[in-house]
């Protein structure tokens, strides 16, 4: 079970990590491109972290692919999806870019600080579970960055994006 979910929250990583990649062709405003270098250091920093820890506890295994197909497929065409409107000249410009950005990078973070708290709370080496405990607290508060920018950018306060969300 363990190292199933080492092996998706590597693989989400990997990909976080490749986020700030959209903008050496698409740049829009300072601060998404700041939030997002931030992001993605931090998952480059996460991954070699995770690289070390299959490297130097044999038991890790972060290469499985647990995923059922129909669920790899939904993924890799959510991906493509999302590639194609960061894309340049066709993709999304301006506002809908950071739009975009910052919910993709919302998504993302909400997913991962979840998944490194269930890693914590399921793992018996101490020094695993630090490891996931601090991604956890770090993911967290990149979560709350990105979520305030949208809240400030895209919602008036707090009461209104929860009413949006919870629209149909």
């Amino acid at each position: 079970m363990l190292n199933e979910g080492y092996s998706i929250f590597y693989s989400t990583v990997d990909g976080l990590s490749k986020f700030d990649l959209v903008l050496l062709v698409k740049s829009e405003t300072k601060p998404v491109n700041e939030v997002t270098t931030a992001v993605t250091d931090y998952a480059d920093t996460l991954k070699a972290t995770l690289d070390r820890v299959a490297r130097d506890y044999p038991a890790v295994n972060i290469k499985l692919d647990p995923l059922p197909v129909i669920e790899q497929r939904t993924r890799g065409a959510m991906t493509n999806d999302r590639l194609l409107s960061f894309a340049p000249v066709v993709g999304l410009t301006g506002e809908s870019f950071d739009r975009r950005m910052l919910q993709a990078l919302e998504g993302t973070l909400n997913n991962l600080r979840f998944m490194a708290k269930a890693l914590a709370d399921e793992e018996p080496e101490p020094s695993l579970k630090q490891i996931a405990t601090t991604a956890h607290s770090r993911l967290e508060q990149l979560y709350q960055r990105v979520l305030a920018m949208l809240d400030e950018k895209y919602f008036i306060n707090t009461g209104e994006r929860k009413a949006a969300i919870a629209a149909p």
